[in-house]
């Protein structure tokens, strides 16, 4: 009786493992091809995109901050995949280009930002293909963010808005 006990209590622990382990904490913002990005490093670049005023309202950091780290991890795993050797940011030019931004780039979250951001524009205009390979990496968003898909989606409706405006944060709605 006690090998079956404790072989059911295997049973029992594996399964609470399998089923555990496949959901995501609530301070997962996403899982990008097995690399984690945190809630709590949204969050982190959110109020530091609003500490230093180059996003007014913090919804629209967090947006943006997610949107950039998310994008800027696909980038990076896309360019090693095809073999792109991607360049550092050039702060001084971004701080140019966007000036509201250039105290936030002066911090260290807004160099992680910039190089985010430096990843993604020079991936998507030399990859192969680019959105059919963006919506290919294997992404699991926290449910409070949608599905892949409907982020895909909504990327591509942002950046065009991004590309008409010149602004670097994402357009909210709300």
């Amino acid at each position: 009786m006690t090998r079956l006990r404790a072989a059911l209590a295997a049973v029992a622990l594996l399964a609470t493992v399998l089923v555990t382990g496949c959901s995501q904490s609530p301070d997962t913002t996403a899982v990008v091809n097995g690399l984690v990005i945190r809630e709590s490093s949204v969050d982190a670049m959110a109020q530091a995109l609003v500490s230093t005023g180059a996003v007014a309202a913090y919804g629209d950091a967090r947006a943006s901050a997610a949107q950039n780290l998310i994008a800027g991890e696909v980038a990076r795993q896309v360019g090693l995949k095809d073999g792109l050797a991607l360049t550092p940011p050039d702060i001084a030019t971004l701080s140019s280009d966007h000036p509201s931004y250039a105290a936030f780039f002066a911090t260290p979250l807004g160099e992680e930002f910039a190089t985010d951001y430096t990843n993604a524009v020079q991936v998507s205009t030399v990859a192969s293909d680019w959105p059919t390979q963006f919506a290919a990496v294997p992404v699991q968003l926290n449910p409070r963010y949608g599905s892949w898909s409907t982020y895909v989606a909504n990327l591509a409706s942002t950046t065009s808005v991004a590309a008409a405006t010149g602004s670097m944060s994402d357009v909210s709605g709300s």
